[in-house]
């Protein structure tokens, strides 16, 4: 059980710090499709960053209870699970978010293609 918290903490972290680079890359491309410039973002406001690694953690142990329920039996079932996850649960539910705030596509790729990425590692490394 504790090693179970571990691997869930574990991947909560990566997921955060996955967020930290991704957006060290895409930043500006973000900043911009949201129409946002660098000091409306107030870097230094930790409760952003405080949110998004909770987020993360939450993301995390719903990834694990739903796999330790499922129990994926190879990569490919652990896969698709998380692609699926993605698409279907988050993307379906967040697309209508960006509809209705009338934000680019691009906005929509950046911010969804961290979480594919993020769920795809979170996935591995909680089960």
């Amino acid at each position: 059980m504790m090693a179970d918290a571990l691997w869930v903490i574990a991947a909560a972290v990566l997921n955060f710090l996955l967020g930290a680079v991704w957006y060290s890359v895409f930043g500006k491309s973000w900043l911009s499709a949201w129409k946002l410039g660098k000091d409306d973002i107030r870097p230094n406001d930790p409760k952003p960053y405080l949110i998004a690694f909770i987020g993360s953690l939450y993301a995390s142990y719903g990834l694990f209870l739903m796999l330790k329920h499922i129990q994926p039996q190879d990569f490919i079932e652990q896969l698709t699970l998380a692609v699926g996850t993605w698409l279907f649960i988050q993307v379906g539910l967040g697309a209508k978010h960006y509809a209705f705030a009338r934000v680019s596509g691009k906005a929509f790729a950046i911010d969804y293609g961290l979480d594919l990425v993020g769920i795809i590692l979170m996935t591995f490394i909680v089960y």
